[in-house]
């Protein structure tokens, strides 16, 4: 079956982009294009990792990365907990799924100083690789948080929770805001063995899925967003047909506060390149190329003299 991928084009509000360039490929193809010059291509020989990226591939709209993600991130988890021999590891599971979860346990437990952002990327591929071979891991927080800051607010404070829920959300998942004012609370949760979606808000990683022209296809929340969202649902307790993100009637604010506070961000920061590149070049234009004045500041005579 020919796959629909899609490259070359990225979102944010207030950022144009260039045209994406659409090919119909194979699922096999598809994950061999998205490790094209990387290492961790040769482990798409192992079948069981080659499910995991196919799976992928057919239900994940931007497949690039998410199967760069699970794949790395399996290679690591073989690498450090799986003496290399992921078949072998596999099998173990599949009798006794304890034996996946302490499996995933350690492989945490060899991380612990990173944060709980850090964490959710590292056991992505290993979760789907369980789920996606029949084995029964919980999709859910099993790691210590380690405190970060919390994103910088502005000088009139505020920057509302949900703001910043609608703009994490964008990161990462190819979404527009138009497509998370859509999304119901029945369109998230976590995956089944055919990569089918399992409603479950709370889950951890947590899939998103939407409708495209190709059918329904499915992305994954950034863990940052997803402990946001985990907090909104929280105070909220929506049902399975309401909104996701946001009440209906309040999206369209929220959105447009966000939409002014990504484009406030984006003009932000290309005054701060614009600003560090003048800097540069008035100070090597004044100073002149690098070294040229040492033997001068030095008091040492240039040795072509």
């Amino acid at each position: 079956m020919a796959i629909r991928y899609e490259s070359g084009s990225t979102y944010f509000p207030g950022y144009e982009t260039a045209e994406s360039t659409i090919e119909y490929l194979s699922a096999e193809e598809v994950a061999r294009r998205c490790l094209k010059n990387r290492r961790e291509l040769s482990l798409l020989e192992v079948p069981s990792v080659m499910r995991v990226a196919t799976i992928l591939a057919e239900r994940t709209r931007k497949p690039d990365f998410w199967i760069r993600s699970a794949v790395t991130t399996l290679d690591r988890f073989s690498r450090e907990v799986c003496g290399g021999d992921l078949e072998s590891a596999l099998k173990a599971g599949q009798a006794d799924p304890l034996t996946a979860e302490l499996l995933n346990q350690k492989y945490l437990q060899l991380h612990q100083d990173l944060t709980s952002v850090q964490l959710a990327s590292l056991i992505l591929g290993p979760k789907l690789w369980w789920t996606f071979h029949g084995v029964d891991v919980p999709w859910v927080k099993q790691f210590t948080d380690v405190p970060r800051s919390h994103i910088a607010n502005s000088t009139k404070r505020d920057f509302d929770p949900t703001t910043r829920l609608l703009m994490l959300s964008l990161v990462g998942t190819g979404l527009t805001f138009e497509e998370l004012e859509k999304i119901k609370v029945k369109d998230s949760g976590s995956l089944d063995i055919d990569g089918n979606l399992v409603e479950n808000p709370y889950s951890d990683p947590l899939v998103l899925q939407v409708e495209t022209e190709e059918g329904p296809r499915i992305t994954f929340l950034g863990e940052e967003a997803r402990e946001a969202l985990s907090l909104q649902l929280a105070l909220r307790n929506p049902k399975s047909e309401d909104p996701l993100f946001a009440d209906a009637e309040d999206f369209k604010r929220f959105m447009e506060h966000a939409e002014a506070r990504g484009k406030s961000i984006i003009d932000t920061v290309n005054d701060v390149n614009v600003t560090l590149c003048k800097t540069v070049g008035d100070f090597f234009l004044e100073w002149g190329i690098p070294g040229r004045n040492f033997y001068k500041e030095n008091g040492i005579t240039r040795p072509e003299d």
